[in-house]
């Protein structure tokens, strides 16, 4: 197919038909490697043919360049001749002749003295530069007198050929009459070879990707419609991407005889120039080819006169150099790679760059290979990138050199950058890299990469491992100030792995009392032992709010705000400050780690984040901002490698249970049981069950499952009703039972566990509790205290459940139990808590505003929403869509938001039949 080539067959044409006037002309073909030289001559031959002219043809070689006078046989031959025959009618025999390839005697020296025959012919001869000495010297004879004959001689030669000067090429292409030099296609020309080549009409993002790819080359593009024709590739959009990565074997054949035909020094620098892919100047060019800088800079000025630019550029296409990488062997590449990563990291180019080298090789054969892909690791991680850290560090483990102490530390490096987003691999790879550490130390050093928010509590062996690194460094602590802050990190995350464990809770609230009034806080270590200990001491509820919060005011003050804190025993400190209420350092603490983690925080930093915050508005009381930022869906985290998730399920249980949904709670947790007795996620899943059996009015089953997350907790040692307050729930199903003891029993268990932690949104709570079981007048002045203690607190939310709870008991003055209720319904309305507005709007006769809009269903919700609503499990729609149970969920609790229902069993039976 010949395109935008008009202009330029117009001016051959012109020159056709002077020559059948009587004035013959040299015209010169130029263009680039894979422009269309030789379609060009054949359309020229084809046009002199309809204008009744004898074409002459030869295709000279580089593999008959010695044959002499070669191409001026083929000439002869293409006009259809015998050898022992006249040379044509109406001409002159040849004086002479030698045998050649034709056969028999074939005319040679002075053949083309007959081509001033009765006609006019037109003599073409492709890829010039290729032809003997012989033939060019012939040529250059009949040209000398071209002007007399009625003769057109096309010639073309490569962009990149420049004839040595006075040589016979030399002199032959400066006598040229014309020159025409053919370049790419324009973006029609290729839709329209597009068209024709694949069938119909092409969609413009097809045609926007074959246009990257080969850059309008009509070499190129002939080669990668073929490739897409023999795959069966429609001219679609859908087929746009793979078409970007389309190959052309045919093409690599070409391009690897192309440059066994150029000089060596242009061979190794198109060999460099594919290795470094443009990433380097011209220094490093040479050294990887192996040439001084004039040699490389000739091979680079002759690879632009045939028309190949820098790669990478995207000027000749993705596709070219992608042919020319595939021809080079694959031992000799991978010698290329790992020479061009050390060269690329000598030179101070980016180290990325240089390990970006080192990535598809299968071996590192360089002893610098494993220092330039830690380095790299370390890049990507201070830019963000810890999925990028773990790829370096994964082949870095490649190197057979790499064993013992190397190999732990690789190990390691690793598992730092895999803990934001694939914790789990990431304790496989210390749990493997500690027996090849030599050093005590090291051993210490890496254990503590991994915070104890990663561990599930049943994994002791976790425990015991840190323990016993703890124990076997405080022989060297006492001499040495490394090993003995590597003692407390380590002894830190033993109280938080053990946290569970009541007999641990004696030991850890002993070491919290040795610290004294003002514990020391000067160093991380320090910091994260005040931590760990801070959480067991809240569980348990063994020291009063106030005093946890003395204790934790300094942590956040010398604490410099890190996306990394999240891998240590802080979230837990934080978690224990917001319950106590004390959240004024928390908040511009937090927001400066959210300014870190939206630039370089992973998947598990952001959700650590997300949880603290969602803490921190709960102790306010916000339930809608917590629950939004809960459950939004920018970061997601796959139960299957991450065991944040664990704390995401927790948060979100706390959240939904305060926002009236305990249905999305159960989900949530149901569907992330961890595979051991987890006692705390078991609590929360029976209270979200329990809350569930008490809106069914299922008054025994609630009362069951609220007693059997108590003892849940009390199994563990965890009484602190800021946890879960077990105990007022069991008191308001007892009292709907009859079983008025029990209910005041269990009510004021609560209240005196929620006086023992002293926050005032736990206390009020208990008493709301507690009175709304105490029957008569009694029962009144203790949700009267309530909302008197709740008053004081930063919970709006608890303040405007007493209110509520004051405002509809029965025997309240009318005109207190009014105010009550509508100050209940501004609380509500302001903390977002949508089901408890409706209820307090209709106690007050006073019907809730008008809803917005539903805001529309997305696509993927609508799909997942429609297998919900006809019966399949989470597990099966993840299964029948190809994505994660997290994905399942996290579109179910978007849909039940939108649509504002309760669960999957209120969701529209319509999604089901449709």
């Amino acid at each position: 197919m010949l395109l935008e080539r008009e202009a330029e067959l117009t001016l051959a044409t012109a020159g056709l038909r002077r020559a059948a006037a009587g004035h013959g002309s040299l015209l010169l073909v130029e263009g680039p490697l894979g422009t269309g030289r030789s379609s060009f001559l054949d359309a020229l031959s084809q046009r002199a043919c309809d204008e009744r002219f004898l074409v002459l043809r030869a295709q000279a070689s580089r593999a008959e360049r010695w044959l002499a006078c070669g191409v001026v046989d083929q000439l002869v031959g293409s006009a259809g001749f015998s050898p022992a025959a006249e040379f044509g009618r109406g001409r002159r025999a040849p004086r002479d002749s030698r045998p050649g390839p034709v056969g028999g005697r074939v005319p040679s020296a002075s053949v083309l003295d007959g081509l001033s025959g009765d006609g006019p012919v037109l003599v073409v001869v492709d890829d010039l530069h290729w032809s003997d000495t012989e033939s060019l010297t012939e040529l250059a004879k009949c040209l000398a007198v071209r002007h007399d004959r009625r003769t057109v001689f096309a010639l073309s030669l490569p962009s990149g050929v420049v004839p040595d000067t006075g040589s016979v090429l030399h002199g032959l292409v400066d006598t040229a009459d014309h020159r025409i030099r053919l370049g790419a296609l324009g973006p029609d020309s290729v839709r329209r070879w597009v068209d024709t080549a694949l069938g119909g009409a092409a969609d413009a993002e097809f045609v926007a990707a074959v246009q990257v790819r080969t850059a309008g080359s009509p070499l190129l593009l002939r080669s990668l419609l073929d490739e897409a024709y023999s795959r069966g590739l429609g001219p679609r959009a859908e087929h746009a991407e793979l078409a970007r990565t389309l190959r052309s074997d045919s093409l690599r054949q070409y391009l690897s005889a192309f440059l066994r035909s150029r000089p060596d020094p242009v061979r190794r620098v198109v060999q460099a120039l594919c290795v470094l892919d443009g990433e380097a100047d011209q220094r490093v060019v040479a050294q990887l080819a192996g040439l001084d800088a004039p040699g490389c800079a000739r091979a680079v000025a002759a690879l632009a006169r045939w028309g190949l630019g820098p790669p990478g550029t995207g000027e000749d296409g993705t596709l070219l150099w992608d042919a020319l990488a595939d021809g080079i062997p694959a031992d000799e590449l991978t010698v290329m790679r790992n020479r061009a990563a050390v060269l690329l990291h000598r030179a101070g180019h980016s180290v990325e760059a240089a390990a970006g080298q080192l990535m598809s090789v299968h071996t590192l054969r360089d002893p610098q290979a494993v220092r330039i892909l830690r380095a790299a690791a370390d890049s990507a991680l201070t830019r963000g990138a810890p999925r990028d850290a773990a790829r370096y560090l994964r082949q870095a483990l490649l190197d057979g050199s790499c064993t013992g102490p190397l190999r732990a530390r690789v190990l390691t490096d690793l598992a730092t950058a895999e803990r934001g987003f694939a914790t789990l691999a990431a304790l496989r790879h210390v749990v493997e890299a500690l027996p090849l550490f030599d050093s005590p130390l090291d051993r210490a050093a890496a254990a503590v990469q991994l915070g104890p928010l990663l561990y599930r509590p049943s994994e002791s062996g976790i425990a015991l491992l840190t323990q016993g690194l703890a124990a076997e460094l405080r022989t060297l602590s006492s001499a040495d100030a490394a090993a003995a802050e590597l003692v407390l990190r380590l002894e830190a995350r033993h109280y938080v792995l053990c946290d569970q464990e009541p007999s641990i809770h004696s030991a850890a609230l002993r070491r919290l009392d040795e610290l004294g009034p003002r514990p020391p806080v000067g160093t991380v270590g320090e910091r994260e032992l005040l931590a760990a200990l801070i959480h067991i001491a809240f569980v348990t509820n063994t020291v009063p709010a106030k005093r946890l919060a003395d204790l934790g005011a300094p942590l956040l003050a010398l604490e410099p705000p890190d996306p990394r804190h999240a891998h240590t025993p802080l979230p837990l400190a934080v978690n224990a400050l917001a319950a106590a209420e004390h959240t004024e350092e928390i908040v511009p603490w937090l927001d400066a780690v959210g300014r870190l983690v939206d630039h370089r925080g992973s998947d598990a930093e952001a959700a650590v984040l997300r949880a603290e915050r969602t803490v921190v508005a709960l102790s306010h009381g916000r339930i809608a901002e917590a629950r939004q930022t809960m459950v939004r869906t920018d970061v997601v985290v796959d139960s299957e490698v991450n065991a944040f998730t664990a704390v995401r399920s927790a948060v979100l249980a706390m959240v939904t249970l305060h926002s009236g949904e305990p249905e999305l709670a159960e989900e949530c947790l149901a569907g992330d049981l961890p595979h051991h007795q987890d006692q705390y996620h078991a609590a929360l899943l029976h209270m979200a069950r329990g809350l569930l059996a008490a809106r069914r009015r299922q008054d025994l089953i609630a009362l069951h499952h609220f007693r059997t997350a108590g003892e849940r907790l009390e199994r563990i040692g965890w009484s602190n009703p800021a946890v879960l307050s077990w105990s007022s729930h069991a008191a308001l199903m007892h009292h709907r039972l009859g079983e008025q003891d029990r209910a005041l029993a269990a009510g004021r268990l609560g209240l005196e566990r929620a006086r023992a932690w002293g926050a005032p949104s736990v206390e009020g709570r208990a008493l709301v509790a507690l009175g709304r079981v105490t029957p008569g007048r009694r029962g009144a002045e203790l949700l009267r205290e309530a909302v008197s203690v709740l008053e004081g607190s930063t919970n709006l939310d608890e303040l405007c459940r007493a209110l509520y709870a004051y405002g509809s008991r029965e025997g309240v003055d009318g005109r207190r139990a009014a105010e009550a209720l509508e100050r209940a319904r501004a609380l509500s309305v302001a903390c977002g808590t949508d089901r408890l507005t409706q209820q307090i709007g209709a106690r007050i006769g006073r019907s809730p505003a008008v809803p917005e809009p539903r805001p529309e269903l997305t696509p993927s919700e609508v799909r997942v929403v429609r297998l919900a609503a006809a019966g399949l499990r989470n597990t099966d729609i993840a299964q029948r869509l190809q994505v994660s149970t997290r994905m399942i969920e996290r579109n179910l609790t978007n849909v039940y938001r939108k649509l504002d229902i309760s669960g999957r069993h209120a969701l529209p039976s319509s999604f089901g039949t449709t």
